[in-house]
């Protein structure tokens, strides 16, 4: 094998073969968000084919070649538990792969795929074994009658390691063929390790030969397809390790460099230790997975994708805070990343300024996150208790504290965890994901796919309609769930959550059978209602009334119009400078995002808001128009950026100070609005900018509530509400006044209490020692009376323990003479902390500490005394 071939050339030399020596098209890798929405991430170099695959669409070219930018953190494909675990598993990875549909089949490709692996990777022939679908003699016969490997190399599989599909109930399928290589004997699991039995780390499969030429109908039954289609996988960093004689992925030019950075910057060798070995492959893999997030547009959020990258990336930044590092670090990695990278990804580069920009700001959030756990565990550590399960899992899952980060800090205070009560709280955590019936997945989204294939798709009559009468076309059921089923019917008035506008909820129902519609989606144009079954049963070609929640429909609606109002006016007020970048529209709030390059100031919030208001009451009508792509660019009308548009467009204008692409619901006249608040405007991201806003009912609930609140503090207060915010001003500067004088006063006290301690100080050699317990005083105070009373002594050394209500809190200072001598304040804090169960430490000069209560303080000041009197 040619050692000195790199990543990049095996990438380079997989695409050229395919397009030069078989006629292929090289086609560019999609980005990691893919165009179905209801997909999360990109984990397959397929996916961006699956409307060719399905006969959706025509393929631009019957052969393409592609190597594909891929994900695998979230949902059913998520490989993030074994990451770092294990030599080779991979959040983020690069798919080598080759396609075509109903152009050539076995007889091609797999001479095609023996010829690339020896002849051009050069890889040893007496460590390639070849594994098939057990019934599969086709495939047999080309690999060892047309190929030549030998009978006993190729190995028959069953369905759940030699099939693929088909993705739901029904829908294409076929058998596929694997190409695996020996990494050797030394990597053996037992005298029996086999390629037939074993999925050790001895054997990899490094190609997937995938051939779709089945359809599997409602019955179970399996039926010839028209045209078989060919769909490869040849992952890179796999290949790469074969290529280059490694036995990890990490270890390969795709991933070493960025290996050898972490280790650099954590200062840890590796393989040093199986644990920190974890630890330095899991940063390293994360550190490559959010730079290429990040740059095809994904951004840490609470939930979809941008609660995967937010996960990814902390993982990586806790599992840096066991290794010893402090945040932020990682965003220091990324330019060693996108320096790798960016000549095969050249968007690295072009968004370097705002990837480094988005992962430093959630490094900085989390590291206050972090701070407040330790807080928390510092707590419960000075408790001198064992942490429970329900504790250990609110670190965890509040303040993103791994469970072996709390087991170590424990250990180092002779504490234990309860760690089956994290399991069992974790288990609880998984069980109320699970009841959350609108989020969980009933089965593949290429289920749907399959579904629109062979009905067609929904007739959505939910714009002049809000019921009608329509037939049960499927029935998508999970065994998990026996009250949820998603239901699709021919027609609906149901608008699916699209655009921003969350999908509505209602009632489908019929003489024996009645369901609360809970949530309503779409996969390409085919409407899913996720429902929950109240009563009787449904079946297919049965015919229901579908019946929305036509309040909560409206009250979206008047958000919806509200969103395209507050788009026109920040252009007003703001400039052109001002992009939409996404919204959120919910029947009680407006959520808007948009490119700008400061806060807005308060009052740019009020003119947005009164230009808004002025608008509703000048009772402004809507239009909508259905119209060509081309002839609704040449209107002016505005499109959300990097939104894929069809042919035919809507168009919905409101007077003429609006006029927009969008397929969503609005009112006829904008004095349904009744009027507009806007809550709150706040920074998402460097030059992104969000605001939250209300109308209609909802507007005069909040400000009734404002309302109500005002009258309370007036009442309170005893003052008008015109007076009110004097009234408060004064009480907060008569506050601050009285604080300040009571911290003096305190201050005062604390140093004439300290001054009699000057008596009570003992001669030592060299100067003066004084040790003793004081009643409850405030670190601050304490910190203060024990500077006076160093002054006073001269050289000296102090050591004060102050009983608090809850815990101790421990000092020490010593004097530059005694530090001489080899008397250290730190030390003495250090074994303080030590005999009374507690934490602290600091410099030779001044040390601070705390500890839980205890009845030994007596004794451990005797202990202390009587070894500082004797130096």
């Amino acid at each position: 094998m040619p050692e000195s071939m790199t990543g990049n050339e095996i990438r380079q030399l997989y695409l050229n073969f395919f397009k030069e020596k078989h006629d292929h098209l090289i086609e560019k890798s999609s980005s990691l968000v893919p165009d179905n929405p209801t997909v999360l991430l990109t984990t397959a170099g397929m996916l961006q084919f699956i409307p060719y695959y399905l006969g959706l669409e025509t393929p631009k070219y019957p052969r393409i070649t592609t190597c594909q930018k891929c994900a695998r953190a979230g949902g059913k494909d998520s490989d993030i538990e074994n990451v770092g675990r294990t030599p080779r598993h991979h959040t983020f990875f690069e798919m080598l792969g080759n396609f075509a549909w109903g152009d050539y089949f076995k007889k091609e490709i797999i001479p095609w795929s023996w010829d690339f692996v020896t002849n051009y990777l050069k890889l040893d022939k007496n460590r390639l074994w070849i594994t098939i679908y057990e019934d599969d003699d086709e495939s047999f016969e080309i690999w060892n009658k047309v190929v030549g490997v030998p009978e006993d190399r190729i190995i028959r599989k069953g369905k759940k390691d030699n099939f693929w599909g088909p993705p739901g109930a029904t829908g294409s399928c076929g058998p596929c063929s694997e190409i695996h290589y020996d990494l050797g004997e030394d990597l053996k699991c037992s005298d029996n390790c086999s390629i037939a039995t074993c999925e050790c780390d001895r054997w990899v499969e490094i190609w997937n030969l995938v051939f779709t030429n089945l359809f599997k109908d409602e019955e179970g039954n399996f039926s010839p397809l028209e045209k078989c289609n060919v769909d490869t996988g040849m992952g890179l960093e796999r290949i790469a390790m074969v290529v280059q004689g490694k036995t990890s992925t990490f270890e390969t030019d795709l991933l070493k460099p960025i290996l050898d950075k972490v280790c650099e910057i954590t200062n840890i060798p590796y393989k040093k230790s199986e644990k920190t070995d974890i630890s330095l492959r899991i940063i390293t893999d994360h550190a490559r997975c959010v730079t290429f997030m990040v740059a095809d547009g994904i951004r840490p959020a609470n939930d979809g994708r941008g609660y995967v990258l937010r996960m990814i990336l902390r993982r990586a930044l806790r599992h840096g805070k066991i290794l010893g590092l402090e945040l932020p670090f990682l965003s220091n990695i990324v330019d060693l990343v996108i320096d790798m990278y960016k000549e095969t990804y050249p968007e690295l580069i072009e968004n370097k300024t705002k990837i480094k920009e988005v992962i430093l700001q959630e490094e900085e959030r989390f590291k206050l996150t972090l701070d407040r756990g330790y807080k928390l565990l510092d707590e419960l550590i000075a408790q001198k208790k064992d942490i429970d399960g329900e504790n250990a899992f609110k670190l965890y899952d509040t303040f993103g504290f791994p469970l072996e980060l709390t087991v170590e800090i424990a250990q180092e205070s002779g504490l234990k965890v309860d760690e089956a009560g994290f399991k069992e709280e974790m288990a609880k955590q998984k069980q109320r994901a699970k009841a959350s019936a609108q989020k969980i997945s009933l089965t593949d989204d290429l289920a749907y796919v399959a579904i629109e294939n062979k009905y067609g798709s929904t007739d959505f009559v939910g714009y002049e309609q809000s019921k009608c009468t329509a037939k049960v076309v499927e029935i998508v059921k999970n065994d998990d769930y026996e009250d949820i089923i998603d239901v699709i019917l021919d027609k609906t008035p149901f608008y699916a959550e699209c655009g921003g506008q969350v999908g509505d909820t209602g009632i489908i129902k019929n003489n024996s059978f009645e369901s609360e519609v809970i949530n309503t989606f779409k996969v390409n144009k085919l409407f899913i209602h996720r429902v929950k079954i109240l009563s009787g049963e449904l079946k297919q070609n049965d015919m229901a009334e579908a019946q929305i929640d036509e309040i909560r429909r409206h009250n979206i609606t008047i958000h919806h119009s509200n969103a395209h109002l507050l788009q026109a006016a920040l252009v007003k007020v703001l400039g052109d400078e001002v992009k939409q970048a996404g919204s959120q529209v919910e029947e009680n709030r407006t959520r808007f995002d948009f490119s700008f390059s400061r806060a807005m100031t308060q009052e740019e919030i009020q003119k947005v808001e009164n230009i808004i208001n002025g608008w509703i009451s000048q009772n402004l009508k809507r239009e909508t128009v259905v119209m060509d792509l081309e002839e609704a660019q040449q209107t002016g009308a505005t499109a959300l950026f990097g939104e894929k548009y069809e042919d035919k467009v809507r168009v919905v204008s409101i007077g003429n100070i609006s006029k927009e692409f969008c397929a969503g619901c609005h009112v006829n006249s904008t004095l349904e609005l009744k009027l507009t608040k806007i809550v709150s405007e706040s920074a998402i991201a460097a030059g992104s900018r969000r605001i939250e806003a209300v109308c209609g009912d909802s507007a005069i609930n909040y400000l009734s509530h404002k309302a109500e609140i005002t009258d309370i503090l007036s009442k309170t207060f005893k003052t008008t509400q015109d007076e009110l915010i004097e009234r408060m001003d004064k009480l907060n500067s008569d506050n601050i006044a009285l604080q300040k004088e009571i911290d003096e006063l305190n201050e005062e006290k604390t140093r004439t209490k300290f001054a009699t301690f000057i008596s009570k100080a003992k001669d030592i050699e060299g100067g003066k020692l004084f040790i003793s317990k004081v009643d409850s005083i405030s670190p601050k105070l304490v910190k203060i009376g024990t500077e006076l009373l160093a002054h006073k002594l001269g050289e000296s050394i102090i050591v004060l323990i102050s009983e608090n209500k809850d815990n101790l809190s421990l000092i020490a200072k010593v004097s530059q003479k005694f530090i001489q001598k080899g008397v250290k304040a730190g030390d003495i804090v250090k074994e303080l902390a030590q005999k009374l169960e507690g934490k602290g430490g600091g410099s030779p000069q001044f040390a601070q500490g705390g500890a839980p209560k205890s009845d030994n303080v007596d004794n451990v000041l005797l202990e202390i005394e009587e070894k500082l009197l004797n130096i």
